[in-house]
């Protein structure tokens, strides 16, 4: 899939999510997401507690929602799923986690735009990737997996594995140079 078609798809979910947001189908804007919250979440939690963390993920969105929280239009509502997936991923299993605090509307959310702005940028890189060394690249640089998980996952020879992380690294450099 070409870069132009990636970008316009992406801009019509951006301009299809605003629209659902300023006429308040907020159940709607959930729902288009939830598959992406769902498979991001279990992805980044490596189990199936990624099914819980997704959950959580969903009602704090729509919580804060319903409370007034995103409407200002300040970033695209795909950069706050991805912020939100961030923070609850993150304090997940941090000591003395409550539940309650993910869900405080008064507290202000720590702010990762650059953190997601990183993850959106490695997404449009793996995507520019042959299919092979696509799906280590997924893995290896979205997923955080080590090459013998890699390895273990696409039932390919560790070397194999090695050899296209190779092979990206000295992509990414000169994607990043462009």
């Amino acid at each position: 899939m070409s870069d132009a078609t990636q970008l316009s798809m992406r801009d019509a979910r951006d301009a299809e999510d605003k629209r659902l947001l300023e006429n308040g189908e907020i159940d709607l804007l959930l729902a288009g997401w939830v598959e992406t919250i769902r498979g991001l979440c279990v992805a980044k939690m490596r189990g199936a507690v990624g099914e819980d963390v997704a959950q959580a993920v969903c009602e704090r969105l729509w919580k804060e929602l319903k409370a007034g929280k995103h409407r200002d239009g300040k970033h695209p509502f795909r950069v706050i799923v991805y912020s939100v997936i961030g923070w609850v991923c993150k304090g997940w299993y941090e000591p003395g986690w409550q539940e309650s605090e993910l869900f405080d509307l008064d507290g202000a959310a720590p702010d990762e735009t650059e953190t997601v702005i990183v993850d959106l940028t490695l997404e449009q890189f793996v995507a520019t990737l042959p299919s092979g060394d696509g799906e280590v690249g997924a893995l290896y640089y979205l997923e955080a997996l080590e090459p013998a998980e890699i390895a273990a996952r696409l039932d390919k020879k560790p070397n194999a594995v090695y050899q296209a992380i190779s092979r990206n690294k000295a992509r990414l450099r000169e994607w990043l140079e462009e």
